[in-house]
């Protein structure tokens, strides 16, 4: 019983390797028929996925840098407004501004980092006393309240 078995297995075998050889034939037959080899086929291909794996790469690269090496005070401007949008949306929910800014995480994920600057220091909020205009403050690069490095952005009604 083993015997035939093995005898099969060889059999399907060898007529894999004939049906692989007739494919191989007809190609060969193909590329001399329209002069294109397969080197120049694959070739082709492969300059084309170079290039395109450049560019691709040369495009994250670009955003990855400006990431890293961009602009301090232009990412926390960017937050503050962030967190501003986000104070617009509370106000006009609830009708006032939030005591602090944890309110506007509300268990978000998303938002958890949303009161840090750039230098990862929390953004310094006051609400006024009537409770319709606020000041948002990054402490800048120092770190210190009152500098000339401090962010401001500050909201006030007319």
């Amino acid at each position: 019983m083993e015997s035939i078995a093995g005898l099969l297995a060889e059999l399907l075998l060898i007529f894999e390797d004939f049906k692989f050889w007739l494919k191989r034939r007809r190609q060969r037959k193909y590329e001399l028929k329209y002069r294109s080899p397969k080197k120049r086929w694959f070739y082709r291909f492969q300059k084309i996925a170079m290039v395109g794996i450049i560019v691709v790469l040369t495009f994250y690269l670009v955003r990855f840098s400006a990431f890293l090496f961009g602009n301090p005070e232009k990412q926390t401007l960017k937050r503050l407004t962030e967190v501003a949008s986000l104070l617009k949306h509370e106000k006009s929910t609830s009708g006032y501004y939030p005591q602090d800014l944890e309110v506007i995480v509300r268990k978000n994920p998303l938002l958890k980092n949303v009161h840090k600057d750039y230098w990862g220091r929390e953004i310094f909020y006051e609400r006024h006393s009537s409770g319709e205009s606020y000041i948002l403050i990054s402490l800048g690069a120092d770190g210190q309240l009152n500098t000339l490095d401090d962010i401001v952005h500050e909201f006030q009604v007319d």
